[in-house]
């Protein structure tokens, strides 16, 4: 007997394909229930409130299951199975028409127009009226009638737009007519009725069309439509060839060198234009990353999460992929207010081992970002709601034999392409379980054995089949990676095995660290493919595949449980010390093996270490609480944390000298130098490194190093090293915009750092730069003078200080005063060439006078601050060039900064600026005619406790552009895009600039 269920109309069962008289509405309601649930089980308590609420009957269980009996009479029981917890509805996917619409919308999106068209249409036709119409008054239905609605909505759409697509504009075009009649409000329905009117050369309707829409949101709303409605009509307008139906020519084929995978590849393109959520799940190494990649088209997101180690840096990782340089309300809600009503494809590779915080973090944007897609990979499945999820298993013989003989022949020229080598190679890819990169590490080795060679050590048990320490058990490829270990020297082994701890890769610069003469020993780990080599990078840049590195920290983990088993001789054993430059098992360190001695080696009286500035240092504590044997784990640890203490010093002192490198530099290292801070703790190493990190991050911080230094702030601040871990919180604190705590935590960190510290310097800088954002004058000119004076600042710095007190009286509305106290307070001072702190400082305080100069110093400033890529710092210089433009009345300039500025300070995160040029765009849409708008985007900053505060003559330009009444609340991402879809209605076009009072 064939099942099926309707969901699309009335609820209905049909067997056999005749209805099925079901006797009452609870039947119906739990029928529809289970199938919603797509085959998942359904919890007791869920079908209970589905049929009777917040108000169950005394034997509500009893009544249940006397429902679902009586539905078991129509279905028989293996549909209807009782499963721990609830029920679950057994059928085929084509049983319920929902997932007969699914498959139909799959298949559409692989192909062209005409025939997407048509299977469009074949899946509106499965819709019987209104989804799930008997049973849509229960409150527990509603988001599910809401869904399918929409859900047809938009099918219709899309199956129009296919037609229009495929050149069949005129006899679809009463259909759109008539649907966007009965949408008034629907964009995308007068979108397409546009488009069809302009492809019948019915263009001046078109245009229509457009104006009417606008009025009609405009008067009903009170706000205007997308930016895709003005877009379009200047499309229009320009006859843009696009917008007419086109040939369709083949892609000329190309080389390939992805084999196998046609089906999934189709599949896989297939749910991403009809699920909102697609997983590729299957074991390590079996090609989840590189299906992914092909069947990318470069307009992704693409955030890789196998070197984070941490749920909270899922979002982080994704807030920093945004180029988010801050998330003061949470990453999750800084990703959702950017991503926002905006299509978007966000892909999230390797999230096996951050499955909560992915399916959490996942959950989020699907809710609150209504057209952006997921595409995830990963060894399990996320577990969201309405996941599709695609599972990849070994290549076919046929295509995984391709594979291995294409990338021996790249290494081999003489390989034979002989039946007999064909074989052969079957068999080593047997043996390898077909997955891709157990086939690829083979043929690697085959330059190495031959075929022959390479199948018989395979064979005799070289190939480990077990699954890696900690892995899992349905996985063969830790097994390949442990096979192709064991073929590497010993000394190449322990290296691999120590550059696990690395995190987003390495350079050559870190070798030294990790063991000694290791570049030979490098080259043995690329050739085998355990390491992946970029020598396009500048400069070249290392990294250990996903599961090579699970491998190498497994074996780390197994050494240190094998070295807590050993008998200890604290008395004897002197090959360990709590220096972290002593190497284990009496070996010495590189460096000292060359004749010379490293930075961090070098050591003064009672064994403190010397750094790279002369400073002395107490030692470091190792960890293992006393032990005499240091775990292998922790020696690699260690020699890491080292490694970034010395490249920390080495940044801090090059960002003295504004070295243009620093900022590559420091992001290159984000994902080694947060492994470290980790690893590091609450030591003193841990804290002044911390310190370091805030001090060079400053100019374009990234999310997750920022919540990294916010989550470690004091309690009290007593020792140095509260101070420094104080300083860093307060640099965190300070970029989310909480000024009052980052004024109490730098004020904390610099009562007890001494005069002379390089971290006091930064902390004074940093305590200037928050009070200017609080307004208050008198603690920047007090911390001003004080850094002027301080010893060992560096000249920028005494420069910087200075300029930010004279910035003070400027913004009081006194520029006179500010250029006086620049002129004596800075006399004397050196200047430096990479500065651009300076010219901006000087554009403004001529801003008021002579804007035309201060212009110029604004584009000194930025020329500056971009050869040095301070981030930061040139976007300030943008918000101050558009502020002037606007004030010269040149607005066909200004509309065009307003917009690039907007969009560079909010790609940043910085939320202050994000403020102050919307404060500015506000002035200027008002001059344009916008009252209302300007008066809207004032209101929100004034309500926004991050909004900076307002100083001088801006109080009186902000208090003019107020009105009375109520404005529609709007964080700074609303607002931003407010302000952006009206700078878009006065952006120049060709010819003449558009008057003030013009709103086209």
């Amino acid at each position: 007997m064939t099942v099926e269920v309707g969901l699309l109309g009335p609820v209905e069962l049909r067997l056999d394909g005749r209805p099925a008289a079901l006797t009452g509405a609870p039947q119906r309601i739990v029928l529809a229930r289970l199938a919603l649930a797509a085959g998942r089980v359904v919890p007791t308590g869920e079908l209970i409130e589905a049929l009777w609420g917040d108000e169950p009957p005394d034997n509500a269980v009893g009544n249940l299951h006397s429902y679902v009996s009586r539905l078991r009479r129509h279905t028989g029981s293996d549909a209807i199975r009782r499963e721990p917890g609830g029920y679950r509805l057994a059928l085929p996917p084509d049983a319920i028409d929902t997932s007969r619409v699914e498959r139909l919308v799959a298949a559409a999106g692989g192909q062209g127009d005409e025939q997407a068209a048509g299977t469009l249409a074949e899946a509106l036709g499965l819709w019987r009226g209104d989804p799930l119409s008997d049973v849509a008054d229960r409150l527990a239905f509603a988001p599910e009638v809401a869904r399918l609605a929409e859900w047809r909505r938009h099918l219709r759409e899309e199956c129009l737009a296919r037609r229009v697509a495929a050149g069949r504009a005129a006899e679809t075009l009463p259909e759109i007519e008539a649907y966007a009649t009965a949408e008034p409000m629907r964009e995308r329905a007068h979108l397409l009725w546009m488009r069809a009117l302009h492809q019948t050369g019915r263009t001046a309707e078109a245009l229509a069309v457009a104006r009417s829409f606008r009025e009609r949101v405009v008067d009903e709303h009170g706000v205007d439509p997308s930016p895709a409605l003005d877009e379009l009509q200047q499309r229009i307008l320009a006859e843009d060839p696009a917008l007419r139906p086109a040939v369709r020519r083949p892609r000329p084929a190309t080389p390939d060198r992805f084999f196998g995978r046609r089906d999934e590849m189709a599949e896989l393109r297939a749910s991403l234009s009809a699920n909102r959520l697609t997983t590729v799940v299957g074991p390590g190494g079996v090609g989840k990353t590189r299906l992914t990649t092909e069947a990318l088209t470069g307009d992704e997101l693409v955030v890789e999460l196998a070197e984070r180690s941490v749920p909270a840096d899922v979002a982080a990782a994704v807030a920093g992929a945004l180029g988010l340089r801050a998330t003061p309300r949470g990453a999750v809600a800084a990703i959702a207010e950017r991503l926002g009503g905006t299509p978007a494809v966000l892909v999230l590779d390797n999230c096996e081992h951050l499955l909560d915080a992915v399916r959490d973090l996942v959950d989020q944007i699907l809710v609150r970002c209504p057209r952006v897609r997921v595409l995830a990979t990963s060894r399990q499945r996320l577990g969201v709601a309405g996941e599709r999820v695609l599972r990849l298993g070994p290549l076919p013989e046929q295509d995984r034999v391709a594979l291995f003989c294409d990338r021996a022949a790249l290494l081999r020229s003489g390989f034979p392409a002989d039946g007999r080598s064909r074989e052969l190679a079957a068999e080593v890819c047997r043996l390898v379980d077909g997955l891709p990169l157990a086939v690829e590490l083979a043929a690697r080795r085959e330059a190495v054995f031959g075929l022959a060679h390479l199948r018989d050590r395979l064979g005799e048990g070289l190939q480990v089949l077990e699954p890696a320490r900690g892995g899992d058990r349905a996985t063969a490829v830790s097994a390949t990676v442990e096979w192709s270990y064991r073929l590497l020297d010993p000394a190449a082994q322990r290296l691999l095995d120590r550059l696990a701890v690395c995190r987003g890769g390495f350079g050559l610069d870190a070798l030294p660290y990790f063991a000694a003469d290791a570049e030979p020993l490098l080259a043995e780990l690329v050739d085998a493919s355990l390491v992946v080599c970029d020598v396009d990078a500048d400069p070249p840049r290392y990294r250990l595949l996903d599961t090579v590195r699970h491998v190498g920290l497994s074996h780390l983990e197994s050494e240190q449980a094998a070295s807590a088993h050993r008998p200890q001789n604290t008395t004897t054993d002197k090959t360990h010390s709590s220096d972290m430059g002593d190497k284990s098992g009496g070996e010495e360190a590189p460096s000292k093996r060359r004749g010379e001695e490293a930075p961090s080696k070098r050591r003064g009286e009672g064994g403190a270490h010397i750094n790279a500035e002369g400073e002395k240092q107490a030692a470091p504590t190792r960890h293992g609480k006393g032990d005499a044997h240091v775990s292998a784990e922790a020696e690699a640890r260690e020699a890491h944390a080292r490694w970034m203490l010395d490249f920390m010093t080495a940044i801090v002192e090059r960002q003295r000298t504004r070295n243009p490198h620093t900022t590559p530099a420091l992001r290159r290292e984000l994902g080694n130098l947060q492994e470290a801070i980790t690893w590091l703790g609450e030591r003193d190493e841990g804290a002044r490194l911390r310190a370091w990190a805030a001090s060079a991050w400053t100019s374009a911080p990234d999310p997750g190093l920022t919540a990294q230094l916010v989550r470690d702030a004091p309690a009290t601040v007593e020792s140095e090293t509260d101070a420094l871990r104080a300083y860093a919180a307060g640099i965190g604190v300070w970029l989310d915009s909480n000024l009052a705590e980052g004024e109490r935590l730098l004020g904390a960190a610099i009562a007890v750092l001494p005069p002379g510290h390089p971290m006091r310097v930064s902390a004074l800088l940093a305590r200037i730069a928050n009070s200017m954002f609080a307004g208050r004058i008198d603690d920047v000119r007090s911390d001003a003078l004080a850094l002027r004076d301080e010893p060992g600042a560096a000249p920028w710095e005494r420069v910087t200080a200075i300029c930010c007190a004279a910035l003070m009286d400027a913004y009081h509305g006194n520029s006179a005063a500010g250029l006086r106290w620049l002129e004596t307070e800075g006399r004397g001072l050196p200047r430096d060439p990479l500065d651009g702190f300076e010219p901006f400082t000087v554009g403004e305080l001529l801003a008021a006078s002579d804007p035309r100069a201060a212009l110029t110093s604004y584009d000194q400033s930025l020329l500056r601050s971009e050869r040095a890529q301070l981030v930061y710092q040139a976007n300030i210089a943008r918000v101050a060039r558009a502020a002037v433009l606007i004030r010269l009345g040149r607005r066909a300039e200004a509309v065009d900064a307003c917009a690039r500025t907007i969009a560079a300070v909010r790609s940043a995160g910085m939320t202050a600026q994000v403020w102050t040029i919307l404060r500015l765009t506000a002035e200027l849409l008002a001059d344009l005619g916008e009252a209302g708008t300007a008066a809207a985007l004032v209101a929100a900053a004034d309500v926004d406790p991050y909004a900076p505060a307002v100083m001088g003559p801006d109080r009186e330009r902000l208090a003019k552009l107020r009105a009375d009444g109520d404005h529609p609340p709007m964080d700074s991402a609303t607002a931003a895009d407010y302000a952006l879809a009206a700078l878009a209605r006065h952006q120049q076009g060709p010819g003449k600039e558009r008057p003030a009072s013009s709103r086209a």
